[in-house]
């Protein structure tokens, strides 16, 4: 089973939808990251259809997680078959290519208190930590964090105006849909979506608990403290979340993004706020 300790969400921007989902029960939890849409015009009726995904998903995580238990891929091939017929009988178009298709990073656990499971799609992360501080990641490796990437994100940035929309260049929105037509393709990434092979690749880690620990289950925009600003190691940020809560956390991330760096320069991204959130837990060994 799983205590749920502290949970937060954020949308970076305070006109835009979070597209960011979380959710927990006895035994679950997990944080969900709509990928912001890069189509001409919404495929869907709802405030996005990034949004749309990531609430339909954690909505159906939440209505069968339980009887699925640690069967995580058959929960989430569920969910996504239901994902794609809810997508097919209310489009109002068709998709002009893959790089339209809702899709999303994933996060999730199961503790049945003598296993703790773990599965991940693209860059949601967990970090573990033992009583004696002791720290694991999962779920940390993706194309977005790979040094061309970053490069050719700084070289699209430096070349717009300062104060420019990202999303209205059209070198970014190509940069961009390039990217995300390689989604739930063999030569790509593989990732939360419409598509149930996904699953067949999301990475899953099963780990015996033979001591209580802490979770740290976050999108990237709470990881980025750590992963893009670097002011605290996966493990420190875990440490500081159990030790102090997350609204502390949150509060420092939008500090560098809205004080230190609102040009985007220092740390090259092209939202100056992403959508964060995180959810803090407890398990181990269950008493008999």
């Amino acid at each position: 089973m799983l205590r749920i300790l502290d949970a937060i969400t954020d949308a970076g921007h305070p006109e835009k939808p979070n597209e960011d989902a979380f959710g927990h029960g006895p035994a679950h939890a997990w944080v969900i990251d709509g990928a912001t849409g890069v189509a001409d015009d919404e495929l869907l009726d709802a405030p996005s259809d990034a949004h749309w995904l990531a609430r339909e998903a954690s909505a159906y995580f939440a209505a069968h997680a339980e009887q699925h238990g640690s069967d995580l891929g058959g929960l989430t091939r569920a969910a996504i078959d239901s994902l794609a017929q809810t997508f097919e009988s209310k489009k109002r178009r068709p998709p002009n290519g893959r790089y339209e298709l809702p899709s999303a990073a994933m996060s999730m656990v199961h503790s049945d208190g003598a296993t703790l499971s773990y599965v991940n799609f693209a860059d949601c992360h967990l970090v573990l930590l033992t009583d004696e501080g002791e720290a694991t990641t999962f779920g940390d490796r993706h194309l977005d964090r790979e040094a061309s990437a970053r490069q050719r994100t700084a070289d699209l940035i430096a070349s717009l105006a300062p104060g420019a929309d990202m999303f209205a260049s059209p070198d970014v929105m190509r940069f961009l849909r390039a990217a995300r037509n390689r989604q739930n393709t063999e030569t790509g990434y593989w990732i939360l979506g419409l598509d149930p092979r996904a699953v067949d690749f999301m990475r899953r880690w099963d780990m015996p608990l033979s001591q209580h620990v802490t979770g740290l289950l976050m999108t990237d925009g709470f990881a980025s403290l750590a992963y893009d600003y670097e002011r605290l190691t996966p493990a420190e940020l875990a440490r500081r979340a159990r030790e102090e809560g997350l609204s502390g956390i949150l509060s420092e991330i939008r500090k560098i993004e809205r004080e230190e760096d609102p040009a985007l320069r220092l740390y090259p991204r092209f939202k100056r706020s992403d959508d964060a959130t995180a959810v803090l837990f407890r398990a181990g060994p269950e008493r008999r």
